[in-house]
Protein backbone atom coordinates (compact mmCIF):
# COMPACT_ATOMS: atom_id res chain seq x y z
CA UNK A 1 0.00 0.00 0.00
CA UNK A 2 1.52 3.33 -0.96
CA UNK A 3 2.74 5.52 1.81
CA UNK A 4 0.11 8.61 1.18
CA UNK A 5 -2.77 5.81 1.06
CA UNK A 6 -1.74 4.19 4.53
CA UNK A 7 -1.55 7.92 6.47
CA UNK A 8 -5.30 7.57 6.28
CA UNK A 9 -5.22 4.97 8.83
CA UNK A 10 -3.65 6.61 11.97
CA UNK A 11 -7.18 7.46 12.71
CA UNK A 12 -7.88 3.28 13.48
CA UNK A 13 -5.11 4.20 16.47
CA UNK A 14 -6.58 7.42 17.26
CA UNK A 15 -9.90 6.10 18.38
CA UNK A 16 -9.28 2.37 18.81
CA UNK A 17 -9.25 0.46 21.98
CA UNK A 18 -12.11 1.66 24.18
CA UNK A 19 -12.68 0.20 27.07
CA UNK A 20 -16.08 -1.24 25.92
CA UNK A 21 -17.16 -3.40 22.89
CA UNK A 22 -19.57 -2.32 20.26
CA UNK A 23 -21.08 -4.47 17.08
CA UNK A 24 -20.12 -3.84 13.83
CA UNK A 25 -22.70 -3.06 11.02
CA UNK A 26 -22.71 -6.52 9.31
CA UNK A 27 -24.28 -9.74 10.02
CA UNK A 28 -21.76 -12.65 8.84
CA UNK A 29 -23.45 -15.06 6.13
CA UNK A 30 -21.23 -17.84 7.32
CA UNK A 31 -19.20 -18.77 10.75
CA UNK A 32 -18.78 -15.85 13.30
CA UNK A 33 -15.90 -14.09 11.74
CA UNK A 34 -12.81 -14.01 14.39
CA UNK A 35 -12.21 -15.67 17.50
CA UNK A 36 -11.19 -13.28 20.09
CA UNK A 37 -13.64 -11.91 22.30
CA UNK A 38 -13.90 -8.10 22.81
CA UNK A 39 -10.36 -7.13 24.54
CA UNK A 40 -10.73 -4.77 27.83
CA UNK A 41 -7.27 -2.48 27.18
CA UNK A 42 -5.50 -1.04 30.08
CA UNK A 43 -5.16 3.00 30.88
CA UNK A 44 -1.91 2.54 28.65
CA UNK A 45 -4.17 2.58 25.63
CA UNK A 46 -6.36 4.92 27.05
CA UNK A 47 -3.34 7.00 27.16
CA UNK A 48 -2.01 6.22 23.49
CA UNK A 49 -5.20 7.09 22.15
CA UNK A 50 -4.91 11.08 23.81
CA UNK A 51 -1.67 11.52 22.83
CA UNK A 52 -2.42 10.19 19.05
CA UNK A 53 -5.05 12.79 19.24
CA UNK A 54 -2.59 15.17 20.07
CA UNK A 55 -0.39 14.63 17.18
CA UNK A 56 -2.86 13.48 14.39
CA UNK A 57 -3.09 16.62 12.23
CA UNK A 58 0.82 17.08 12.18
CA UNK A 59 0.45 13.15 10.56
CA UNK A 60 -1.77 13.87 7.91
CA UNK A 61 0.24 17.09 6.74
CA UNK A 62 3.95 16.65 5.88
CA UNK A 63 4.60 20.05 5.97
CA UNK A 64 3.51 20.72 9.63
CA UNK A 65 5.18 17.93 10.48
CA UNK A 66 9.05 18.98 9.13
CA UNK A 67 8.34 22.48 10.30
CA UNK A 68 10.83 23.16 13.10
CA UNK A 69 8.55 24.81 15.09
CA UNK A 70 6.43 21.52 15.62
CA UNK A 71 9.45 19.65 16.25
CA UNK A 72 9.72 20.04 20.26
CA UNK A 73 5.88 19.23 20.69
CA UNK A 74 6.38 16.55 18.09
CA UNK A 75 9.64 14.77 19.60
CA UNK A 76 7.83 15.01 23.03
CA UNK A 77 4.46 13.59 21.90
CA UNK A 78 6.32 10.87 19.70
CA UNK A 79 8.95 9.51 22.93
CA UNK A 80 5.28 9.23 25.44
CA UNK A 81 4.13 7.27 22.57
CA UNK A 82 7.20 5.27 22.47
CA UNK A 83 7.47 4.63 26.18
CA UNK A 84 3.42 3.71 26.31
CA UNK A 85 4.03 1.48 24.23
CA UNK A 86 6.46 -0.86 26.13
CA UNK A 87 3.40 -0.92 28.94
CA UNK A 88 0.44 -2.46 26.74
CA UNK A 89 -1.41 -5.04 28.33
CA UNK A 90 -3.80 -6.95 26.36
CA UNK A 91 -6.63 -9.31 27.95
CA UNK A 92 -4.95 -12.06 29.28
CA UNK A 93 -7.40 -14.77 28.03
CA UNK A 94 -7.05 -12.98 24.24
CA UNK A 95 -3.02 -13.37 25.01
CA UNK A 96 -3.82 -17.59 25.51
CA UNK A 97 -6.30 -18.03 22.86
CA UNK A 98 -4.49 -16.39 19.82
CA UNK A 99 -0.97 -17.72 19.47
CA UNK A 100 0.57 -14.35 17.42
CA UNK A 101 -0.76 -11.71 19.33
CA UNK A 102 2.03 -11.38 21.52
CA UNK A 103 3.94 -10.96 18.39
CA UNK A 104 1.75 -8.04 17.14
CA UNK A 105 1.67 -6.63 19.95
CA UNK A 106 6.08 -6.62 20.43
CA UNK A 107 6.27 -5.25 16.75
CA UNK A 108 3.57 -2.23 17.50
CA UNK A 109 5.71 -1.03 20.09
CA UNK A 110 9.24 -1.52 18.15
CA UNK A 111 7.68 0.59 15.57
CA UNK A 112 6.99 3.18 17.83
CA UNK A 113 10.47 2.97 19.00
CA UNK A 114 11.79 3.50 16.09
CA UNK A 115 9.23 6.57 15.24
CA UNK A 116 10.91 8.34 18.02
CA UNK A 117 14.27 7.59 17.28
CA UNK A 118 13.94 8.62 13.44
CA UNK A 119 12.36 11.93 14.34
CA UNK A 120 15.29 12.01 16.99
CA UNK A 121 18.29 11.68 14.00
CA UNK A 122 16.16 14.02 11.86
CA UNK A 123 14.87 11.38 9.62
CA UNK A 124 11.42 12.97 9.99
CA UNK A 125 9.73 11.75 7.26
CA UNK A 126 10.41 8.29 7.83
CA UNK A 127 9.60 9.27 11.50
CA UNK A 128 5.84 9.53 10.22
CA UNK A 129 5.74 6.48 8.17
CA UNK A 130 6.50 4.80 11.08
CA UNK A 131 3.69 6.00 13.12
CA UNK A 132 1.77 5.35 9.89
CA UNK A 133 2.70 1.49 9.96
CA UNK A 134 1.89 0.70 13.65
CA UNK A 135 -1.74 1.08 12.78
CA UNK A 136 -1.41 -2.06 10.37
CA UNK A 137 -1.42 -4.07 13.60
CA UNK A 138 -4.53 -2.57 15.46
CA UNK A 139 -6.46 -3.59 11.93
CA UNK A 140 -5.23 -7.32 12.27
CA UNK A 141 -7.71 -7.59 15.49
CA UNK A 142 -10.47 -4.79 14.94
CA UNK A 143 -11.39 -6.46 11.44
CA UNK A 144 -11.35 -10.16 12.39
CA UNK A 145 -13.67 -9.90 15.47
CA UNK A 146 -17.35 -9.97 15.30
CA UNK A 147 -17.23 -7.59 18.03
CA UNK A 148 -14.80 -4.82 18.17
CA UNK A 149 -13.67 -1.45 19.71
CA UNK A 150 -16.10 1.35 19.58
CA UNK A 151 -15.38 4.10 16.68
CA UNK A 152 -16.68 7.36 16.83
CA UNK A 153 -18.67 7.62 13.21
CA UNK A 154 -18.04 10.80 13.05
CA UNK A 155 -14.58 10.32 11.65
CA UNK A 156 -16.29 8.92 8.39
CA UNK A 157 -17.87 12.66 8.04
CA UNK A 158 -14.91 15.07 8.68
CA UNK A 159 -13.63 16.95 5.72
CA UNK A 160 -10.68 15.20 5.44
CA UNK A 161 -12.58 11.62 5.05
CA UNK A 162 -14.60 13.69 2.18
CA UNK A 163 -11.30 14.61 0.42
CA UNK A 164 -9.47 11.50 0.00
CA UNK A 165 -9.27 9.64 -2.81
CA UNK A 166 -12.26 7.00 -3.06
CA UNK A 167 -10.26 3.49 -2.60
CA UNK A 168 -8.94 5.12 0.61
CA UNK A 169 -11.97 6.52 1.51
CA UNK A 170 -13.26 2.56 1.64
CA UNK A 171 -10.15 1.56 3.10
CA UNK A 172 -10.61 3.79 5.74
CA UNK A 173 -14.19 2.54 6.12
CA UNK A 174 -12.91 -0.97 6.37
CA UNK A 175 -10.74 -0.05 9.20
CA UNK A 176 -13.27 1.52 11.55
CA UNK A 177 -15.88 -1.98 10.19
CA UNK A 178 -18.14 -0.30 8.58
CA UNK A 179 -18.45 -2.97 5.75
CA UNK A 180 -21.69 -1.95 4.49
CA UNK A 181 -21.15 1.66 3.23
CA UNK A 182 -17.37 0.68 2.08
CA UNK A 183 -19.37 -2.19 -0.04
CA UNK A 184 -22.12 0.67 -1.78
CA UNK A 185 -18.48 2.26 -1.89
CA UNK A 186 -17.37 -0.08 -4.26
CA UNK A 187 -20.45 -0.95 -5.95
CA UNK A 188 -21.04 2.87 -6.72
CA UNK A 189 -17.59 3.07 -8.46
CA UNK A 190 -17.35 -0.28 -10.56
CA UNK A 191 -20.76 0.52 -12.36
CA UNK A 192 -19.28 3.79 -13.60
CA UNK A 193 -18.30 4.08 -17.15
CA UNK A 194 -14.38 4.52 -15.90
CA UNK A 195 -12.51 5.99 -18.42
CA UNK A 196 -14.83 9.13 -18.33
CA UNK A 197 -14.20 9.49 -15.23
CA UNK A 198 -10.58 9.06 -15.36
CA UNK A 199 -10.32 6.41 -12.00
CA UNK A 200 -9.49 3.42 -14.13
CA UNK A 201 -6.36 3.33 -12.53
CA UNK A 202 -7.83 2.49 -9.00
CA UNK A 203 -10.65 -0.23 -10.10
CA UNK A 204 -8.27 -2.57 -9.55
CA UNK A 205 -7.64 -1.64 -5.60
CA UNK A 206 -11.19 -1.18 -5.76
CA UNK A 207 -12.39 -4.39 -6.87
CA UNK A 208 -9.95 -6.15 -4.85
CA UNK A 209 -11.39 -4.09 -1.49
CA UNK A 210 -14.95 -4.99 -2.28
CA UNK A 211 -13.81 -8.58 -2.34
CA UNK A 212 -12.07 -8.44 1.14
CA UNK A 213 -15.47 -6.84 2.43
CA UNK A 214 -17.59 -9.31 1.20
CA UNK A 215 -16.20 -12.73 1.27
CA UNK A 216 -13.36 -12.34 4.26
CA UNK A 217 -15.33 -9.88 6.66
CA UNK A 218 -18.83 -10.31 5.72
CA UNK A 219 -18.82 -13.78 4.59
CA UNK A 220 -21.85 -12.67 2.04
CA UNK A 221 -22.32 -14.91 -1.31
CA UNK A 222 -24.94 -12.56 -2.39
CA UNK A 223 -23.02 -9.20 -2.21
CA UNK A 224 -19.61 -10.92 -3.63
CA UNK A 225 -21.84 -12.08 -6.72
CA UNK A 226 -22.88 -9.05 -6.76
CA UNK A 227 -19.84 -7.24 -7.37
CA UNK A 228 -18.70 -9.94 -9.53
CA UNK A 229 -21.68 -9.59 -11.96
CA UNK A 230 -20.87 -5.44 -11.76
CA UNK A 231 -17.55 -6.04 -13.00
CA UNK A 232 -18.16 -8.37 -15.89
CA UNK A 233 -20.82 -5.97 -17.13
CA UNK A 234 -18.93 -3.09 -17.04
CA UNK A 235 -17.10 -3.02 -20.08
CA UNK A 236 -14.95 0.28 -19.61
CA UNK A 237 -13.02 -1.78 -16.79
CA UNK A 238 -9.36 -3.12 -17.70
CA UNK A 239 -8.48 -6.09 -19.44
CA UNK A 240 -6.85 -7.70 -16.34
CA UNK A 241 -9.53 -6.79 -13.85
CA UNK A 242 -11.67 -8.12 -16.04
CA UNK A 243 -9.80 -11.49 -16.52
CA UNK A 244 -9.18 -11.95 -13.01
CA UNK A 245 -12.15 -11.39 -12.25
CA UNK A 246 -13.40 -14.59 -14.81
CA UNK A 247 -11.14 -16.80 -12.19
CA UNK A 248 -12.89 -15.39 -8.67
CA UNK A 249 -16.44 -15.59 -10.90
CA UNK A 250 -15.00 -19.30 -10.52
CA UNK A 251 -14.04 -19.14 -7.04
CA UNK A 252 -17.77 -18.12 -5.89
CA UNK A 253 -19.42 -20.73 -8.25
CA UNK A 254 -17.05 -23.63 -6.51
CA UNK A 255 -18.06 -21.76 -3.03
CA UNK A 256 -20.42 -24.15 -1.10
CA UNK A 257 -22.50 -22.22 1.56
CA UNK A 258 -23.16 -25.85 2.94
CA UNK A 259 -19.17 -26.29 4.09
CA UNK A 260 -18.53 -25.07 7.50
CA UNK A 261 -14.95 -25.79 7.58
CA UNK A 262 -15.22 -26.48 11.28
CA UNK A 263 -12.11 -28.68 11.46
CA UNK A 264 -8.59 -29.08 9.61
CA UNK A 265 -9.64 -31.54 7.00
CA UNK A 266 -12.38 -29.26 5.50
CA UNK A 267 -10.02 -26.69 5.17
CA UNK A 268 -7.29 -28.52 3.42
CA UNK A 269 -9.59 -29.73 0.82
CA UNK A 270 -10.79 -26.22 -0.30
CA UNK A 271 -6.88 -25.15 -0.12
CA UNK A 272 -6.56 -28.20 -2.59
CA UNK A 273 -9.39 -27.11 -4.72
CA UNK A 274 -7.65 -23.33 -4.88
CA UNK A 275 -8.61 -21.70 -8.04
CA UNK A 276 -8.10 -17.76 -6.75
CA UNK A 277 -7.53 -16.00 -3.66
CA UNK A 278 -11.43 -16.36 -3.30
CA UNK A 279 -10.45 -19.25 -1.38
CA UNK A 280 -7.83 -18.20 0.69
CA UNK A 281 -10.69 -15.20 1.81
CA UNK A 282 -12.61 -18.15 2.74
CA UNK A 283 -9.99 -20.41 4.69
CA UNK A 284 -8.69 -17.04 6.72
CA UNK A 285 -11.68 -16.87 9.20
CA UNK A 286 -12.56 -20.72 9.34
CA UNK A 287 -8.61 -21.23 10.34
CA UNK A 288 -9.31 -17.93 13.04
CA UNK A 289 -11.92 -19.94 14.70
CA UNK A 290 -10.09 -23.57 14.65
CA UNK A 291 -7.23 -21.54 16.46
CA UNK A 292 -9.56 -21.53 19.81
CA UNK A 293 -10.11 -25.00 19.87
CA UNK A 294 -8.16 -27.39 22.02
CA UNK A 295 -5.54 -28.91 19.29
CA UNK A 296 -2.13 -31.32 19.46
CA UNK A 297 1.25 -29.50 18.54
CA UNK A 298 0.99 -30.89 14.82
CA UNK A 299 -2.77 -29.59 14.14
CA UNK A 300 -1.09 -26.12 15.63
CA UNK A 301 1.32 -25.79 13.44
CA UNK A 302 -0.51 -26.96 10.59
CA UNK A 303 -3.26 -24.23 10.96
CA UNK A 304 -0.97 -21.91 12.08
CA UNK A 305 0.78 -22.77 8.34
CA UNK A 306 -2.15 -22.65 6.78
CA UNK A 307 -2.99 -19.46 7.71
CA UNK A 308 0.18 -17.83 7.65
CA UNK A 309 -0.06 -19.44 3.45
CA UNK A 310 -4.08 -17.83 3.02
CA UNK A 311 -2.90 -14.27 3.97
CA UNK A 312 0.22 -14.80 1.92
CA UNK A 313 -1.85 -15.37 -1.06
CA UNK A 314 -3.82 -12.31 -0.46
CA UNK A 315 -0.99 -9.41 -0.37
CA UNK A 316 -2.41 -7.82 -3.49
CA UNK A 317 -6.08 -7.68 -1.23
CA UNK A 318 -5.65 -7.00 2.20
CA UNK A 319 -4.78 -3.71 4.25
CA UNK A 320 -2.15 -5.40 6.06
CA UNK A 321 -0.17 -8.83 5.37
CA UNK A 322 0.63 -10.64 8.98
CA UNK A 323 1.99 -14.20 6.84
CA UNK A 324 5.27 -13.76 8.77
CA UNK A 325 3.82 -13.44 11.87
CA UNK A 326 1.94 -16.64 11.22
CA UNK A 327 4.86 -18.69 9.84
CA UNK A 328 6.91 -17.22 13.26
CA UNK A 329 4.49 -18.19 15.53
CA UNK A 330 4.48 -21.63 13.44
CA UNK A 331 8.22 -21.96 14.32
CA UNK A 332 8.07 -21.33 18.12
CA UNK A 333 4.66 -23.04 18.94
CA UNK A 334 5.36 -26.18 16.97
CA UNK A 335 9.30 -26.56 16.05
CA UNK A 336 8.94 -30.14 16.84
CA UNK A 337 6.72 -30.85 13.96
CA UNK A 338 7.16 -31.20 10.58
CA UNK A 339 5.42 -28.16 10.59
CA UNK A 340 7.82 -25.82 12.07
CA UNK A 341 10.30 -26.39 9.52
CA UNK A 342 7.96 -25.68 6.81
CA UNK A 343 7.13 -22.65 8.08
CA UNK A 344 10.63 -21.66 8.78
CA UNK A 345 11.32 -22.29 5.21
CA UNK A 346 8.61 -20.54 4.01
CA UNK A 347 9.46 -16.98 6.50
CA UNK A 348 12.85 -17.34 5.01
CA UNK A 349 12.32 -17.36 1.68
CA UNK A 350 9.57 -14.48 2.41
CA UNK A 351 12.02 -12.33 3.89
CA UNK A 352 15.00 -13.36 1.38
CA UNK A 353 12.17 -11.91 -1.22
CA UNK A 354 11.28 -8.54 1.04
CA UNK A 355 14.83 -7.66 0.57
CA UNK A 356 16.25 -8.87 -2.98
CA UNK A 357 16.76 -6.69 -5.55
CA UNK A 358 18.41 -6.00 -8.48
CA UNK A 359 21.64 -5.42 -6.54
CA UNK A 360 20.80 -8.91 -4.68
CA UNK A 361 19.77 -9.82 -1.44
CA UNK A 362 20.96 -7.80 1.62
CA UNK A 363 18.66 -8.50 4.62
CA UNK A 364 19.60 -5.81 7.57
CA UNK A 365 21.26 -7.30 10.50
CA UNK A 366 18.45 -7.39 13.06
CA UNK A 367 16.08 -9.31 10.71
CA UNK A 368 18.90 -11.78 10.31
CA UNK A 369 19.68 -12.36 13.84
CA UNK A 370 15.81 -12.81 13.65
CA UNK A 371 15.79 -15.39 11.33
CA UNK A 372 19.03 -17.24 12.96
CA UNK A 373 17.75 -17.25 16.07
CA UNK A 374 14.64 -19.41 14.45
CA UNK A 375 16.27 -21.79 12.68
CA UNK A 376 18.03 -22.38 16.20
CA UNK A 377 14.65 -22.89 17.50
CA UNK A 378 14.09 -25.98 14.77
CA UNK A 379 17.60 -27.07 15.02
CA UNK A 380 17.36 -27.82 18.91
CA UNK A 381 13.52 -29.28 18.76
CA UNK A 382 15.00 -31.96 16.51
Amino acid sequence: MKFSLKVLFILVLIVACQSKPTKTDFVPGGAEQGFLPPPMWNATMQNLKQDMISVQHFIFDKEQFAKPENREFLQRQIHKLAEESKNIKHDPIALTKDPTLRFVAAQFADELQKANENFKTGWYEFSRGQLVKVTSYCLECHTRMRDGPSFNPENSTRDYFTRLPIASRIEFLIAFRQFEPAFKLVMDNLKQDQKTNQINVDSDRIARLGLVVTVQYMQDQEKARKLIAAIESNKSLPDYLRKANRRWKKSLEAWDENLTLRNLHEVRLLKNRRISEIEDMIMIPALLNLLIDPLSREELGESLYLTGEAYEGLQQFSLLALHENYYESCVRQSSHTKWGAECYRKLADSIREDYSGSAGTDIPRDIKIRLDGLKKVIEESK
